[in-house]
């Protein structure tokens, strides 16, 4: 697969529709539509798998090469594992600017949700999956502002859970009692700022606080940042709240269990002695 199908193949998977992105376009129309595979979730196996291509191809022998042009091509593949899960996709094609854009897809952009995500978001799961259809609609604002939303309303929960963890890991009585603070605050800008600060440095990737970050961008995206921008940053924004929900409720999880079971373990080793 060559770099222009690799881009393409992302573009197709990842991207939502009217959102231009920046291609190296090749001249020729059979080398843009070349594409053969992608990996999508097969709407019968209810799983990821990967679908082609399977249109007969021509050798075209004795006919003209056409060039790209901007205009509408379509691309249809098929799940290679039940032969009955199908995705069509329909791209504007606009080679002045070298650029690239879904306007259309079948099925539709995903809105389900991951289970651990929607238990702890509960009544605003609502509001993730509204946020993604603004996304997939091409409305970056929007979808931000059910962002903006979705993290304001989870704040006490997101503190409940860095509390947790610093509890478990024996963290400082001081840095314990600033969340208790916050938690019975009613200032979202003081909740917020407690909450940045309190995220343990193994939730920081090269010294970055993933809340702070997350809630300034937020905060810049409904204030001043284009459509395009937010829309760009969207995605980001879904897949860094939702692993730091993640990382937050099943190490808190998993740490309390392997604390339960070492404590039963003890306690039966005390008792048999």
């Amino acid at each position: 697969m060559n770099d222009l199908q690799q881009n393409l193949r992302h573009f197709l998977e990842k991207k939502s529709l009217y959102s231009w992105v920046k291609l190296d376009l090749p001249e020729y129309t059979h080398q843009f539509c070349s594409l053969t595979q992608i990996e999508m979730e097969c709407p019968k196996c209810k799983k990821s798998r990967p679908f082609s291509d399977r249109r007969p191809r021509g050798s075209g022998a004795g006919q003209s090469i056409p060039k790209l042009e901007s205009d509408i091509y379509s691309f249809r593949f098929t799940c290679d594992s039940c032969t009955s899960g199908k995705y069509v996709f329909f791209v504007e094609v606009d080679t002045e600017e070298k650029r690239v854009r879904k306007i259309g897809q079948n099925p539709a952009w995903s809105i389900n949700l991951d289970k651990d995500l929607e238990k702890f978001l509960e009544g605003d799961s609502d509001f993730l999956k509204k946020a993604l259809i603004c996304e997939s609609q091409g409305y970056g604002i929007a979808a931000f502002s059910y962002y903006r939303r979705i993290l304001e309303n989870s704040i006490g929960k997101t503190l409940q859970g860095l509390r947790s963890m610093l509890e478990l890991n024996n963290a400082p009585l001081e840095e314990i009692e600033k969340i208790d603070k916050a938690l019975k605050g009613i200032v979202m800008d003081e909740r917020i700022k407690i909450a940045k600060d309190a995220v343990p440095n193994h939730l920081r990737p090269n010294k970055m606080n993933p809340l702070a970050i997350i809630y300034d961008t937020l905060s810049a995206g409904i204030h001043r940042l284009s459509e395009e921008q937010c829309l760009e940053n969207s995605q980001h924004i879904r897949v860094a709240l939702s692993y730091l929900i993640r990382a937050l409720t099943q190490q808190n999880e998993e740490q309390k269990a392997f604390l339960d079971s070492m404590k039963s373990l003890n306690d039966f080793n005390s008792e048999s002695a």
